[in-house]
C-alpha cells in the first residue's frame, strides 16, 4: 500500500461530515460518534473536520490547538454530488490534507497527493434493491464500484458488510477492513426525568428508521396478538424517522384494533431516547437486512431485554439465543415474548456480549488503519 509522507506541522487527516443530515439517524450516528472520538483521542497529527456549517457547534468543543473544521455550504444533494466529484479534489489539495476519511460511501477522484478511506455501511442497494427507493438504487448502484477503486481502504463496519462487498466486487476483497462501531454512546445519559413522557410504563419499544426493510408492520401484528391473547396493558411506542417504510406503517396502525394505544415519536435527543430504553418493558426489532443496527446493541447496552429477527449482523454479533427468532411469525412471537413476561425474563440476553463495542475501539482501530497510510518517521499515532 502506497503512503504518504506527512508533516505534522503542516498536514491533516480530514474527516468527512458532509453526509450528515438534519435528522440522524444509524449512519449519522456512526459519523458523529466516530469524529467525536477521533478528536478526543491522543494522537500527534491534526484533524480537518469537513461539515456543512450548521454542523460545525457538534465538533468545535473538542478541536485540539492545530485541529481546524472547513464548513462547506451545500444546496441540496445534487449540489452535494457535484462537490464530491469536481470541487473536493481541490480543497484537499489546498488545504493540505493527505489522508482523506469518507465516512459514508462517497469519495473524491484520487490523485498520487492524498490518500483515500471510504466506509461502506452496507451493501443493501444491490443486494436487497427492493427496500431501498428508486433513485438510492439507481445511483449507488452505478456508483459502488467506481467508489470502491478509488478508494485505497474500505471500511467495512461489519463483517457481513466485508462478505457482501467481497461476493460483489472480489477484487477489492485485499483493500477492506472491519472496523465496528460502538455501541455506548448512550449509557452515559441518565439525568434525563422527563416531566411528560410520551407513554408511561408499562410500555414495548421499538426504534428504527421507517423503512420498508425494519419491517415495522409485524411489530405491530405482534402487538396486536400480545395484546389479545395475553390482555396485556403495554402501549407500543415506535421511535424513528419517516422513510419509504411510513405509508404501510400508518396502514397497520389504522387496522390495528389498539391503535389508540400506539405511540410514535419522531426526533428525540440522545437523553430522551435512553430514557426511553431504560424505562420500557422490551425491545423488539424484526429488521430484515442492516449494515450494522445500532438500536438493538443500543437497547442491549441498557439492560433490556430484546426480541430480535436474526439478520445478518444479529447472527454475526449475537450468535443464537432464545430470544432471537429465525422466522416472522407473528404469534408465535408473541406467544415466547409474552410467556418470558411472565417469567420476568430470566433467560434475557447479557450485555457483556457487546462489550467490545465500543468507540474506544473504534478509535483505537481507526487510528491503526492510517498510520498505515503515514511515512514520516517522527508520527506517532494513538495505540
Amino acid at each position: 500500500m502506497k503512503q504518504v509522507t506527512f508533516d505534522t506541522d503542516k498536514d491533516f487527516v480530514g474527516i468527512d461530515c458532509l453526509a450528515l443530515p438534519e435528522k440522524f439517524s444509524g449512519a449519522a450516528y456512526y459519523i458523529y460518534h466516530l469524529t467525536r472520538n477521533l478528536l478526543e483521542t491522543s494522537r500527534n497529527y491534526p484533524l480537518s473536520i469537513i461539515c456543512k456549517p450548521q454542523h460545525q457547534r457538534l465538533f468545535r468543543d473538542l478541536l485540539g490547538k492545530k485541529d481546524k473544521i472547513l464548513p462547506v455550504p451545500l444546496k441540496n444533494r445534487a449540489d452535494q454530488l457535484f462537490f464530491y466529484e469536481f470541487r473536493l479534489k481541490r480543497i484537499l489539495l489546498k488545504e493540505r490534507i493527505k489522508i482523506f476519511y469518507a465516512t459514508h460511501y462517497i469519495c473524491p477522484p484520487p490523485d498520487e497527493r492524498y490518500r483515500l478511506i471510504s466506509t461502506f455501511h452496507d451493501m443493501g442497494f444491490l443486494l436487497y434493491p427492493r427496500y431501498y427507493p428508486l433513485i438510492k438504487r439507481l445511483y449507488f448502484g452505478r456508483r459502488m464500484k467506481t467508489f470502491l477503486k478509488r478508494s485505497d481502504f474500505v471500511v467495512a463496519v461489519s463483517q457481513s458488510t466485508a462478505d457482501s462487498i467481497t461476493k460483489l466486487f472480489p477484487q477489492h476483497s485485499p483493500k477492506i477492513k472491519v472496523i465496528c462501531p460502538g455501541a455506548d454512546h448512550l449509557t452515559g445519559e441518565r439525568t434525563c426525568s422527563l416531566l411528560k413522557p410520551a407513554v408511561e410504563s408499562p410500555f414495548i419499544l421499538a426504534v428504527n428508521t421507517f423503512e420498508v426493510r425494519k419491517n415495522i408492520p409485524f411489530i405491530i401484528r405482534v402487538f396486536n396478538s400480545l395484546k389479545t391473547k395475553a390482555n396485556l396493558p403495554h402501549k407500543l411506542l415506535l421511535i424513528g424517522h419517516p422513510a419509504n417504510g411510513y405509508p404501510k406503517i400508518m396502514a397497520e396502525i389504522k387496522r390495528s384494533p389498539f391503535r389508540k394505544e400506539i405511540v410514535i415519536l419522531n426526533s428525540l435527543s440522545s437523553t430522551e431516547l435512553s430514557y426511553y430504553y431504560r424505562t420500557c418493558d422490551f425491545f423488539i426489532s424484526a429488521s430484515e437486512y442492516e449494515g450494522f443496527g445500532f438500536t438493538p446493541f443500543e437497547a442491549l447496552s441498557h439492560n433490556c431485554p430484546v426480541f430480535l429477527y436474526k439478520n445478518n449482523t444479529v447472527a454475526e454479533f449475537l450468535r443464537d439465543h432464545p430470544y432471537i427468532f429465525n422466522h416472522l411469525d407473528a404469534e408465535a412471537w408473541a406467544d415466547f415474548i409474552g410467556n418470558e413476561l411472565l417469567n420476568s425474563f430470566k433467560q434475557k440476553m447479557n450485555r457483556e456480549v457487546i462489550r467490545h463495542l465500543s468507540w474506544s475501539n473504534t478509535a483505537t482501530e481507526t487510528f491503526k488503519l492510517l498510520d498505515t497510510l503515514v511515512s514520516a518517521k517522527d508520527v506517532c499515532l494513538a495505540s
